[in-house]
């Protein structure tokens, strides 16, 4: 059952990385510091035909995770999520499902090492219709990016593994799993 697919045509793009604009997050953080905010995001489980997952390498902390971002000003949800997509692991998002939503504050809200503080509230979908060549776009994030088997989910940081839980969940009940 698929909830949401891709309204963007084929041959339509996405601004990404051609000049680096100040993102909704750094305008928010000039004007509060470090004070913690809610803010939208999205995460995705992108899978191969060998089911194995994309994740990325962060350059920040070295950890893996699976792409994920927040919302830019005048930006919807899924072009949101497909934007990072391209810009962390530069595939092109056909079509995608939304699985899950997850805004518990206590797996959301991050304390990044900076100090800056943000309760991401988290549209999660799931994808196996990408397009493209593996290709790190945006290397101030991303050091890496490459399929893995599933047995390496369980390195993943706690709120990007329980989007596994919304994706058995939605493939169980064919409902979206809300937290």
């Amino acid at each position: 059952m698929r909830i949401i697919t891709s309204t963007l045509h084929k041959n339509q793009r996405l601004p990404v990385g051609e000049k680096r604009m100040k993102s909704y997050i750094q305008t928010m953080r000039s004007k509060i510091g470090h004070q913690k905010f809610i803010c939208p995001a999205a995460r995705i489980i992108v899978e191969n035909h060998e089911k194995k997952i994309l994740v990325i390498e962060r350059v920040d902390n070295g950890n893996l995770g699976i792409p994920a971002g927040s919302i830019e000003e005048g930006e919807t949800i899924e072009a949101c999520i497909i934007r990072e997509v391209k810009e962390e692991t530069g595939l092109t998002i056909i079509s995608l499902e939304v699985i899950g939503i997850s805004s518990n504050p206590l797996e959301e809200t991050i304390t990044y090492s900076n100090g800056d503080q943000i309760q991401y509230f988290t549209i999660e979908f799931y994808s196996n219709d990408w397009e493209g060549t593996i290709k790190v776009m945006d290397q101030l994030e991303v050091k890496d990016a490459k399929f893995v088997d599933r047995s390496q989910i369980c390195n993943l940081p706690k709120n990007e593994q329980s989007a596994f839980d919304s994706l058995i969940h939605f493939r169980k009940y064919q409902k979206i799993l809300v937290r």
